[in-house]
């Protein structure tokens, strides 16, 4: 799917991040607050609120990252949303997958986010930025979704199986996730990359443990 619509910046003075590129996605530039929430105006044939860039994740308010003046060099993944009145029954939230690069746009997600909409919408994210991140070797327990990073011999043997260039632009830590619904966890300056929570593999139970496919 293609951008067929602007990403416009919600207050005065705010620069244009792809003003090279008229008529077509913006970006806003500065430090994000809750008022600098970027906005995604809906073609004329989509009827319905705007969507924006989910807040915490790239490019959105209270994100520390996608605020640069140019988009990146590379596909950058994150999450669009907005919400719908449905009447007596309240807000129909709805997800998609974005990109900070380019104007690819993943298909509608419907779901109350924390994991349920949202999550599908990130993987769509990345399946475009990142194609092929699903076979990337997992994080097995949560002490080592922190351990792992800090450990320079153990970040090295895990993203050894990462194609060349991936790391430096993004590419996800693939962690297990502890419960069904569990959110995925948005890129941040401390950690430039999402944390993508996967469901745990079944037990082959006449495979032996010194074979287990996870690196921890």
């Amino acid at each position: 799917m293609t951008h067929s619509a602007k990403y416009s910046p919600p207050e005065a003075g705010r620069r244009d991040q792809h003003r090279r590129r008229a008529d077509r996605s913006t970006h806003t530039a500065d430090v994000p607050l809750a008022s600098a929430q970027r906005t995604h105006t809906p073609p004329t044939r989509e009827r319905g609120p705007a969507w924006h860039i989910q807040p915490g994740h790239p490019g959105g308010a209270y994100s520390d990252l996608g605020h640069e003046l140019d988009p990146p060099a590379h596909h950058t993944p994150t999450l669009l949303s907005r919400s719908r009145p449905t009447g007596r029954r309240g807000d129909e939230h709805e997800f998609r997958g974005g990109c900070l690069a380019c104007e690819w746009e993943g298909a509608v997600r419907s779901g109350d986010g924390f994991g349920h909409g949202d999550n599908d919408a990130v993987e769509d994210a990345h399946d475009h930025a990142f194609p092929g991140w699903r076979t990337l070797p997992p994080i097995t327990t949560v002490e080592d979704r922190s351990a792992v990073p800090r450990s320079r011999s153990r970040w090295t043997q895990l993203t050894a199986q990462y194609l060349a260039g991936w790391v430096d632009q993004g590419a996800p830590v693939v962690t297990w996730r502890r419960y069904r619904r569990e959110a995925h966890a948005p890129a941040h300056a401390g950690r430039p990359r999402y944390e993508l929570r996967v469901p745990r593999p079944p037990i082959d139970r006449g495979r032996h443990p010194a074979d287990q496919g996870a690196l921890f």
